[in-house]
C-alpha cells in the first residue's frame, strides 16, 4: 500500500505526478478505441451501391469480422421503388445507423452521405421534398428509438446498427 501511495505522490524532483495526465488520457483513448472497435466488428468492411446490389443474384457485403451481410431482394426492390434510378449509384448499403450516447438516451445518427440521410428520411416519410432537391434539405437527421424500430421492421437487411464515437473523441480515434 505504501509503495502504491508513493507511486501516486508527486515526484520529488519535479513536483508533478509520476504518471503525467496526458499519458493517462492517451491510455484511456486507446482502450476506448479498442472497445468500440470490438463492438462494431459486425459493421460492413465495404459498402456497395444500390445499383450494384440490384444487379447481383445473391446481394451481400462482407463485415469487418469476415461474416457476410446478406440483403433481401424484396427490400432492395422496395428501396429502388422509393429512390429514382438516377440516384441508385449514389446510395451505398447497408445504411449505417450509429447509437450516439453522447447525444442522449436512445439517439441515433446516420453515418453516410447527405443523400443516404435523405433516403432514410424518405423511407420514414419524414420529408416531402423530391430526391432532385435533396441538397435543399439542411436539417440534420437524428433518429430516436421508434424511428429506428420502424426502419428495421421495413428494411431489416438494409440497416446495420453500430456504436458511434462521441464528438470530443473523434479527432483522437
Amino acid at each position: 500500500m505504501i509503495r502504491i501511495m508513493q507511486w501516486c505522490q508527486p515526484h520529488s524532483r519535479r513536483n508533478r505526478p509520476f504518471m503525467p495526465q496526458d499519458v493517462l488520457e492517451r491510455a484511456f483513448d486507446a482502450v476506448l478505441k479498442e472497445e468500440i472497435r470490438k463492438l462494431n466488428t459486425h459493421l460492413p468492411r465495404n459498402r456497395k451501391t444500390l445499383g450494384q446490389l440490384l444487379a447481383e443474384d445473391e446481394p451481400r457485403v462482407e463485415a469487418i469480422d469476415g461474416s457476410q451481410i446478406p440483403f433481401k431482394k424484396k427490400e432492395l426492390a422496395e428501396l429502388a421503388r422509393i429512390v429514382p434510378e438516377k440516384f441508385h449509384k449514389k446510395i451505398h448499403l447497408p445504411f449505417l445507423i450509429l447509437r450516439r450516447m453522447d447525444l442522449g438516451r436512445s439517439v441515433y445518427a446516420v453515418s453516410g452521405s447527405k443523400i443516404e440521410e435523405f433516403t432514410i428520411k424518405k423511407m420514414l416519410e419524414l420529408t416531402t421534398l423530391p430526391f432532385e432537391e435533396f441538397e435543399k434539405d439542411k436539417e440534420v437527421l437524428y433518429l430516436y428509438r421508434p424511428y429506428v424500430s420502424q426502419l428495421v421492421r421495413g428494411f431489416h437487411s438494409l440497416v446495420v446498427i453500430g456504436f458511434g464515437v462521441p464528438e470530443e473523441f473523434r479527432s483522437q480515434i
